[in-house]
């Protein structure tokens, strides 16, 4: 009687793929697991992301749409960028993991986990192990992947929804297909967006993509409805803002050269696997059709920008994922014919990798930022604190200085427990208005004189008080030290005690 069960030629292609899994995904944050801290730079998304996080887990179960802890008073509507992300590490935290160590736990299961997936669907797509193992470089290795990670945007590093999606539909799984689908959405609007261009290409191959992708749609609506309603005065991009948004149509400098890319937009696709979609074109038409279609989207301009639902798009450029998915069978099917005819076609996937990693404008590296919190920070009352100086709004795209001081007004947070009564813009998603006594602090902020404002020239610590704000940390770095001594005598001339110092940090309490 014959073994029914695989050989090893059979599990081959799995060792591949989890090879390049832990490769890819584990690979370039070992530098930054051994320095301690959270995954990703500083200085756009990732204190936002990890706080988020905290917020998220701290208000289980369920899905919390309202942050006392920011805004105070009134607190401010809020929506998780990552919600499943929080309900991964509820668990987690709830057993006494540490709260950056779950961040990076997760962060680095998603790229582990979008390979694995990619791999499965394109196998279940008929692709063979080297084809397959190329498709899934191209997608799952991706630079805008990669890019995620290395800016700490914790939704996007969620790749593995996609693919699990194909997966269930090419193994004709119409309520896993469904719920897979709305997965998707759920992990990332701009996946979910991506999902819904495929949807539309690959609908004319089988019931089921049409089906998962309306039922997925309409299950995930509570979702959407939800974040319109914590993000009310979310507005349409500026066109021009949304352009710089868009992908850069020009040869990208290679992030592994000297100086720091502060962002990780990027739609790289790669030379080589531009040059394998070209070449399995003919086989997969539509596909090859529907990434150039994807990709012209992803541009950020047209008039396509003024219909509904495109208009809400803020970041085009990462609707570059569809170009990528749709391209990974492609790529694969071409890679399977060169195959037949020469065995250095096993040599597509890693090179397709490294390409994405080292010639791409993203870090190749993923830097670690501080999880620390200064010791000051234990002489703070969990009641309200306000951090001088404060968040600043500009543009989307426009390199802010102030975002990293998200380490202390959001992340400290995790420790101190203090209220606070700045409200962070979130990317233009929320409203910055504030009483005249906040503003007024925005005077004594080298950022936020540039930024503009009507505050009056000095700080208004009697509004403050009046305000039952009694808290007070000054960061000198920040304010510089010649604003600071003014800020210094104010609050002494009004009775402000000094409770704390701590290098550039002083803890003020108001009478």
């Amino acid at each position: 009687m014959s073994d029914p069960s695989p050989g090893p030629a059979a599990h081959r292609g799995w060792l591949a793929a989890a090879a390049l899994a832990l490769l890819w995904g584990i690979g370039p944050a070992i530098p930054a697991l051994f320095e301690g801290g959270l995954l990703g730079h500083p200085w756009t998304d990732l204190y936002p992301s990890a706080w988020g996080l905290h917020w998220f887990v701290s208000h289980q179960p369920g899905l919390p749409l309202h942050a006392p802890e920011i805004g105070w008073p009134e607190g401010m509507g809020f929506y998780y960028s990552s919600p499943i992300h929080g309900w991964l590490a509820w668990p987690l935290v709830a057993a006494g993991v540490d709260l950056a160590w779950v961040y990076d736990l997760l962060v680095l299961a998603a790229r582990v986990a979008g390979v694995l997936t990619a791999f499965g669907w394109l196998k279940a797509e008929g692709l063979e192990d080297r084809g397959a193992l190329a498709g899934t470089a191209l997608y799952a290795c991706a630079a805008i992947f990669h890019g995620y990670a290395v800016e700490g945007i914790v939704e996007g590093v969620d790749a593995w929804t996609l693919p699990l999606w194909g997966l269930c539909v090419a193994r004709r799984r119409p309520v896993a297909s469904i719920f897979a689908f709305a997965g998707v959405i759920a992990s990332s609007w701009y996946l979910g967006a991506a999902a819904l261009l495929v949807a539309a290409v690959r609908a004319r191959e089988t019931r089921h993509v049409a089906i998962s992708a309306a039922g997925g749609t309409l299950l995930a609506l509570p979702l959407f409805l939800a974040f319109q309603g914590a993000f009310p005065d979310a507005a349409p991009l500026d066109p021009a803002v949304r352009a710089a948004m868009g992908t850069p149509v020009r040869i990208p400098t290679p992030g592994v050269l000297p100086g720091v890319n502060p962002f990780a937009l990027t739609s790289y696709v790669g030379w080589l696997g531009c040059g394998l979609l070209l070449l399995g074109a003919r086989r997969r038409p539509w596909l090859a059709a529907g990434a150039g279609f994807a990709w012209v989207l992803s541009l950020g301009v047209g008039p396509w920008y003024d219909l509904p639902g495109l208009s809400m798009i803020r970041f085009p450029y990462r609707l570059v994922a569809a170009t990528l998915f749709l391209a990974a069978p492609v790529v694969g099917v071409a890679v399977d014919a060169v195959s037949r005819r020469s065995r250095w076609a096993g040599l597509a996937a890693p090179l397709i990798a490294l390409e994405a990693w080292l010639l791409s404008p993203v870090d190749p590296l993923i830097p670690a930022s501080s999880a620390d919190v200064p010791a000051i920070y234990a002489e703070v009352e969990p009641t309200v604190l306000l951090e001088v100086p404060g968040p600043v709004a500009l543009p989307p795209g426009v390199r802010n200085p102030s975002r990293p001081r998200a380490r202390y007004l959001l992340w400290y947070a995790t420790l101190h427990g203090a209220a606070s009564p700045w409200r962070p813009d979130f990317n233009a998603m929320a409203p910055t208005e504030e009483p005249t006594w906040l503003a007024s602090w925005r005077n004594v902020d080298p950022v936020g004189r540039q930024a503009g404002g009507n505050a009056p020239p000095t700080p208004d610590i009697a509004g403050t008080r009046a305000a039952q704000v009694r808290q007070i940390m000054v960061h000198e770095d920040e304010v510089g030290a010649a604003r600071a001594k003014s800020i210094y005598g104010a609050l002494f001339a009004s009775g402000a005690r000094l409770v704390a110092s701590e290098g550039d940090l002083n803890l003020y309490l108001l009478p």
